[in-house]
Formats: C-alpha cells, sequence, structure tokens
C-alpha cells in the first residue's frame, strides 16, 4: 500500500482500525484500573475469608451445640457442595446481568449469610447459613473471575489477575489466624459477626470504587485477535478446568494432611508448625506480587515453569526431609510460591482462551473445578495413605502435577497467542508513525 493511499484516509479512522488495542490501552486512553483491581481484591479476600472461617473454629461450634467435631466439619462441605452445585447454573442464569450490580448482590449475600451463622440459635440453621454462603460465593466468583479480563486488553491481564489474586493470598496468610485469634478471644459468633461486619464494609468499597463493565465491552474478534470457533472456545475451557483438576487435587493430596506429614514423616516439632506455615505464606504472597508482568509477558512459558516446579518440588520433598529441616524448608519455600501463581496463571489462560461471550461460563466452571479439585484431594490422599502410606504423599501430588503438565503441553499448539506474544503486521507498524 503506498503512502499516498494511506494519507487520503481519515488519520483517526486510520489508527482506530490498524493499532492494537493493548497499544492504544498503554498510550492512556484508559488508564490501568488500579484501585478498582485493588477493590475487587478485598472483596476476593472476604469471600474466601469466609469460605475457610469454619476450619479453625470447629472445636468451639463442635463444643457450643454439643455435637462431635466431625458433625461441625460438615459446614466445610455443605459450603463446597453448594459451591459446586450452584456456580455454573448461577453463571448461565445471570449472563445477561450487569457485572457489577451482580458482584454487589453476591457479596451482599456473602455478608447476610456469614451474620446469619453468628446469630444461628441451632446447628441445623447454622448449616442452612453457610449452603447460603456457598451459593453467594459461587455467585461471587463466577462474576469475579472475569472481571478483571473486563477491565483490561488482554496485555495487561496477567498483570489484573495477579492483583486481584493478591485477596486470595492475604485470605490465606491473615483470614483463618485472624478468626482463629477472634474465635479465642470473643467467641466463635464474634469471628463471623466480625467478617460479615467486613464484608459490608468491602461491599460499600466495591460499589464506590470498582469501575463498571459493559456485558459486550468487546467483540470476541476484536483487532490483533485471531478468530476463535465456538467449538475451539469450549474445548479450550474444558481443557483448562481438566488441568487445574489435576493440578490442584495433586497439591491437596498432600495440602490436607501437610501438617500431619511434616510433624510425623519429616520430624518437625508441632510448635514450628505454624511458624512453618507463615513463612510458606510470606513466600506465597511475594510471588503473587511479582508474577503479573511475566504472566504477561510469557503466559504459555510462566504456566509450565509453575507447574514443573510444582511437581519437580513435591517429587524432593521425602528426601530433603532426611537431609534436615533447612533443606526442606527450602524446597517448601520454592514449591509454595509455585503452587500460589500456577491458579493465577490458570485463571489468566482461561480468560484469554475463552471468548468473550462464554467468560461468566468458563469463570464459572474454572470455580467449579477449583472447587472439586480441594474437595478431591482430600479424598485421593486419604485413598493414598489407605493403600500405601503417609510417607507417599508428595509423590503421588508429584505424579498428579505431572500428568497435569503433559496435558497443558499438549493443549498448547491449539491456544490461541496472547496479544503480547503476536507482532504487529508491518503495515500497522508503518502507519503508527503516520502523521
Amino acid at each position: 500500500m503506498s503512502r499516498d493511499i494511506r494519507a487520503s484516509r481519515p488519520q483517526s479512522v486510520f489508527r482506530l482500525r490498524h493499532i492494537p488495542r493493548s497499544r492504544r490501552h498503554s498510550d492512556g486512553d484508559s488508564p490501568f484500573p488500579r484501585v478498582g483491581l485493588l477493590a475487587l481484591a478485598a472483596a476476593i479476600f472476604v469471600s474466601m475469608s469466609t469460605e475457610f472461617l469454619p476450619g479453625g473454629l470447629l472445636p468451639d461450634i463442635a463444643e457450643a451445640f454439643d455435637r462431635p467435631v466431625t458433625d461441625a466439619g460438615q459446614l466445610v462441605t455443605v459450603f463446597a457442595a453448594a459451591v459446586i452445585v450452584t456456580t455454573t447454573p448461577l453463571a448461565i442464569l445471570t449472563r445477561r446481568a450487569p457485572r457489577k450490580p451482580l458482584a454487589l448482590i453476591a457479596l451482599t449475600g456473602i455478608a447476610a449469610a456469614t451474620g446469619f451463622a453468628a446469630l444461628s440459635p441451632t446447628f441445623e440453621l447454622l448449616l442452612a447459613a453457610r449452603v447460603a454462603g456457598g451459593i453467594a460465593h459461587g455467585l461471587f466468583w463466577s462474576v469475579a473471575a472475569a472481571y478483571a479480563a473486563d477491565l483490561v486488553p488482554s496485555s495487561q491481564l496477567g498483570r489484573a489477575t495477579a492483583i486481584t489474586a493478591a485477596g486470595g493470598a492475604v485470605a490465606g496468610i491473615l483470614g483463618a489466624p485472624l478468626g482463629n485469634a477472634l474465635c479465642q478471644l470473643f467467641g466463635w459468633r464474634a469471628a463471623f459477626g466480625v467478617f460479615a461486619i467486613v464484608a459490608v464494609g468491602v461491599a460499600i468499597l466495591v460499589a464506590t470504587l470498582l469501575p463498571p463493565v459493559k456485558l459486550a465491552r468487546r467483540a470476541p474478534n476484536s483487532a490483533g485477535s485471531r478468530p476463535v470457533s465456538s467449538q475451539a472456545g469450549l474445548s479450550g475451557i474444558l481443557l483448562v478446568c481438566l488441568i487445574i483438576l489435576l493440578v490442584v487435587i495433586g497439591q491437596t493430596t498432600y495440602g490436607t494432611y501437610g501438617v500431619v506429614w511434616l510433624t510425623d514423616v519429616a520430624g518437625l516439632p508441632e510448635p514450628s508448625i505454624p511458624i512453618f506455615m507463615l513463612v510458606t505464606g510470606i513466600a506465597a504472597f511475594v510471588a503473587v506480587s511479582l508474577i503479573g508482568r511475566p504472566a504477561d509477558r510469557w503466559p504459555n512459558a510462566a504456566l509450565v515453569v509453575a507447574i514443573v516446579m510444582l511437581a519437580a518440588l513435591m517429587a524432593l520433598f521425602p528426601l530433603m526431609a532426611e537431609w534436615g529441616t533447612l533443606p526442606l524448608v527450602a524446597v517448601a519455600l520454592v514449591q509454595s510460591m509455585g503452587f500460589a501463581v500456577a491458579p493465577i496463571l490458570l485463571q489468566t489462560r482461561m480468560m484469554r482462551i475463552a471468548p468473550h461471550e462464554r467468560r461468566s461460563t468458563a469463570a464459572a466452571l474454572q470455580t467449579t473445578a477449583f472447587n472439586i479439585a480441594i474437595g478431591g484431594g482430600a479424598v485421593v490422599g486419604g485413598l493414598v495413605i489407605g493403600a500405601w502410606d503417609l510417607a507417599v504423599l508428595p509423590w503421588a501430588a508429584a505424579l498428579l502435577s505431572a500428568v497435569g503438565i503433559s496435558v497443558l503441553l499438549l493443549s498448547l499448539p491449539r491456544a490461541p497467542r496472547a496479544a503480547t506474544s503476536s507482532p504487529p503486521s508491518p503495515i500497522a507498524k508503518e502507519d503508527l508513525y503516520v502523521p
């Protein structure tokens, strides 16, 4: 195309047609929505903290209702079951609803269910409150997981997901310990009550600071992206869900019984376990804080490296335990960093390959996959212990993660590349400098 022909076209129209969306975004037309993403991260902190809150309160709840601790454990089970059963149907039913109001409805539901749990006069009503909380949690995640993808272009999706995922990392480090501390000081009802109040405050924060998004903000085949057929999009979504199941089941196979493994197999003294968990939690938070830009620049390589790290380091746990505490702690620190970033990279991949009109469904399916994997890991871990021994749990986790990386490697040739990995066409690059 000659320069004279290019000059005859209106400049503004020409630029919109040929400049990639991500480049126009970085030029300042739409500033990176850091404040809104931080508000979403706060909402994720509340959602995940309330999900795992009963874990540190089970003995006190069981005593309050004169029930065995195993009965109190159902508070975790019914929550996960509600998420698994209702998330995808709710995502389909609400796929045409405005995203921000839906997020606020979900947060309000989380606050109400948590507050009702604090006031429940009977154990049965407490179970009902947890079921309601699980439904609200699933609805929230069907919105939240795709929200960052609608706020930023694909080239900044890893960075945006890392910011929102920091809320989950903080929940893992502070959420459960804070709930347990409140329980020790004021009782288990106070723990639920405080988190209900926090949820209300975060809902107000989200209403004020989170930018709204439109349901059809971008067409599926926007500039700089490749067309994705409906069938290809669905198969890609299901492949990511399969990888989530394999990797997360593997990690929770060990993680569910990790404390027992550390004390009975590795020989760590019980008083050192909280310090061990705090140190690995901090390492995980650091990894989450740093993964954003690598996830945008090398999305496929970062995901492969993270899962390979998980498989290799988990396989080294038994050997490091024989060598001593310091080698085990060093390997556990790096492993915790890999496990912290793997879900972020999987979520980022899901949002990149999912067609725009299927993002809410994709988010719901990945939430369901994560919850099935968390519950399934405990079951698989119990089966492994029963069939072999507690000592082999890290190897079982490594094996499942290795299968997950195999599925990922097989799926990579069919996945669309990130916007940053596709160089602009010569015409677009040349026309960028047309005066």
